[in-house]
């Protein structure tokens, strides 16, 4: 297993929560995104907005994944479910994230099933710097999610110039879908662009029976939500 490139912080504060993702034309788990928790911030939000200004946020974030990949490999889960890693544009484009990340596609057994996925909780500054590293990610084996689809302002430049292998669709579209005549044709949109780039779209934030019917009425295929599982500890998700 890889090293923590930053030997100062302590892992006893953190642990995750781990939600599943569905394909729901088989009704079959494909994997878990992992969700940062903390025994001494109340949520993950104002964790990582204390690390940013301490100037840690490229600590946290690394941290985050290893101790996630840590524990998915201690419950038995490595090589078999896909794991869907949160990182912040600032660190990927960070000097030493690279290093660290080929580092981890050595060290785990099936590296075409992590997924890191780059929070739109960030702005991305330089598209075209982000687009490389992208690149380099992928060679590895791992590869990359665009997350927050549809809530910032830069997603259709990203999607195009970083080509990733999953895109997740923001909450905000899933909320009363069942409902709103212009949010499904604004889902059904997606779902065929993505498959005419061959990109795989997971659709967030399912809340309700009738939200998830829509989804899969429009031809969506990997979900995630209340409706299909909450967050949890991974010893009670197998």
């Amino acid at each position: 297993m890889v090293r923590i490139l930053d030997p100062t912080l302590t892992k006893s504060t953190i642990f995750h929560h781990f939600q599943p993702v569905y394909d729901i034309t088989s009704w079959k788990r494909i994997g878990f995104e992992v969700l940062l928790r903390s025994k001494e911030i109340k949520s993950p939000e104002e964790a990582f907005e204390t690390a940013r200004k301490d100037k840690k946020l490229y600590d946290l974030d690394t941290l985050s994944i290893y101790e996630a990949i840590a524990s998915f490999t201690a419950n038995g889960f490595a090589g078999k479910d896909m794991l869907f890693l949160n990182v912040f544009p600032s660190t990927i484009v960070h000097k030493n994230f690279m290093a660290f990340i080929r580092e981890i596609a050595l060290s785990y057994p099936e590296p075409h099933n992590l997924i890191l996925e780059i929070s739109e909780a960030e702005s991305i500054n330089n598209i075209k710097e982000l687009a490389g590293i992208v690149r380099q990610i992928k060679q590895t084996g791992i590869k990359v999610a665009f997350d927050d689809i549809g809530k910032g302002f830069s997603d259709i430049e990203s999607i195009i110039e970083s080509k990733p292998d999953y895109i997740k669709l923001d909450k905000y579209f899933t909320r009363d879908l069942d409902t709103s005549k212009e949010k499904q044709l604004f889902v059904e949109f997606i779902i065929n662009y993505c498959e005419r780039l061959d990109m795989k779209l997971v659709i967030e934030g399912i809340e309700k029976p009738t939200e998830l019917a829509i989804i899969k009425y429009l031809g969506g295929t990997l979900a995630q939500g209340y409706v299909l599982g909450y967050p949890d500890h991974l010893k009670n998700l197998k």
